[in-house]
C-alpha cells in the first residue's frame, strides 16, 4: 500500500492520508478478539472450575469476553498513530 502525502498550501507541513483506518481498526479487533478469548478461557477455568471448559455457559463467556476485548481492541487500534 503506498500512502500518499500531501503538503498543506498555508503552512507547509505534510498531510498523510487516512486510508489504513479500516486496517487499524481491524488489526485492532482481532489482536482483542484474541485476547479476549484467552481471557475469557482463563475467566471460565477460574468461574466454573478446570473441567468445564466446553459447556455452553463456559462457550458463551468465550464468545462474550471475546466480543468485549475485540470491540475495545478496533477502537484503540484507531486511536493509536503510527
Amino acid at each position: 500500500m503506498t500512502q500518499d502525502i500531501k503538503t498543506c498550501p498555508t503552512c507547509g507541513q505534510k498531510i498523510k492520508s487516512s486510508q489504513g483506518i479500516f486496517s487499524k481498526a481491524f488489526f485492532g479487533g482481532i489482536i482483542g478478539i484474541v485476547f479476549g478469548i484467552l481471557f475469557g478461557y482463563g475467566f471460565s477455568v477460574w468461574w466454573f472450575g478446570s473441567g468445564m471448559h466446553f459447556t455452553s455457559m463456559a462457550i458463551i463467556h468465550y464468545f462474550a469476553w471475546g466480543l468485549l476485548f475485540g470491540f475495545i481492541g478496533a477502537v484503540i487500534g484507531l486511536l493509536i498513530r503510527r
